[in-house]
């Protein structure tokens, strides 16, 4: 059994160009076999075929594969290179797209937040800032998307505004993770919820005290971070971002930006 959902269908479906379900399936099930992580794989096969199309790569680099949108055989071939490094390029590839783009070039299609590759969301400002911001540079640290839909597809905020609701809810969910509350539960765990149940195991916390405890994990993971080295001024934004049309338009990079700026001073320590 392949097992798959939205996200590898993203990273190696339409990131990839493909449309044809059996050797998507066949790209996906190799992934699963050689354990690497589907999503940095769709975003860095992605990266390498623009690459090779746009001529800053040559088949000498790919070692004679040529990479085609929705050619999942060699797709499937250049994984199995990636795994095995036999070359310069395939251990480049084997580090990351950043590291790929540092190398060769095409950093404007080198779609990766704070080191980590695009996940499926590019719904507005909120996912961009949020994977760039997040403790993790993770879709799901702060879930800027749903900020995208649920906010700023009806109305414009600013970006203070916005790194407060992006913040608010990172801080939350370090509550929610301690506890081992699954996100998609997190509808249902709202805080007296969680006082409730933590009563029933003598724990005596109040929603005061769980917005502090999340909050000061939050704080604990930023200064980790920053004392080795990590600074949101070394941020980049990769350019192919702001040629795409998202759902509430086309997005303003000194918004993001900033945004970051903002974030910067919220978390200083």
């Amino acid at each position: 059994m392949i097992c798959y959902d939205y996200e590898p269908i993203y990273a190696l479906g339409s990131m990839l160009g493909g449309s044809d379900a059996d050797d998507f399936l066949k790209l996906m099930d190799q992934i699963d076999v050689w354990g690497i992580d589907v999503m940095s794989t769709g975003v860095i096969l992605a990266w390498a075929t623009e690459a090779q199309e746009k001529g800053i790569i040559s088949d000498t680099e790919t070692m004679g594969i040529k990479l085609d949108w929705g050619n999942y055989a060699a797709y499937i071939d250049a994984v199995r290179l990636i795994i095995e490094q036999p070359n310069e390029f395939y251990k480049a590839l084997a580090r990351g797209v950043l590291h790929a783009a540092s190398m060769y070039g095409g950093e404007d299609y080198a779609l990766a937040f704070g080191g980590n590759e695009m996940p499926r969301y590019h719904t507005g400002p909120g996912a961009h800032i949020g994977a760039l911001i997040g403790a993790r540079h993770s879709h799901l640290d702060n879930a800027g998307y749903s900020v995208d839909q649920n906010i700023l597809s009806e109305k414009q905020i600013s970006p203070e505004e916005l790194v407060e609701t992006l913040l608010a809810e990172e801080r939350w969910r370090q509550t929610l993770s301690s506890l081992v509350i699954c996100f998609f539960a997190r509808g249902i765990y709202q805080p007296d919820t969680i006082c409730k149940s933590l009563h029933s195991a003598d724990f005596n916390l109040t929603p005061v005290d769980l917005y502090r405890i999340g909050e000061e994990i939050h704080r604990e993971k930023y200064r980790f971070k920053i004392r080795e080295g990590f600074s949101l001024e070394n941020l980049r934004l990769p350019g192919r971002i702001f040629e795409t049309q998202s759902p509430v338009g086309k997005l303003d990079e000194e918004f993001i930006r900033r945004a970051i700026r903002i974030c910067q001073e919220k978390v200083a320590l």
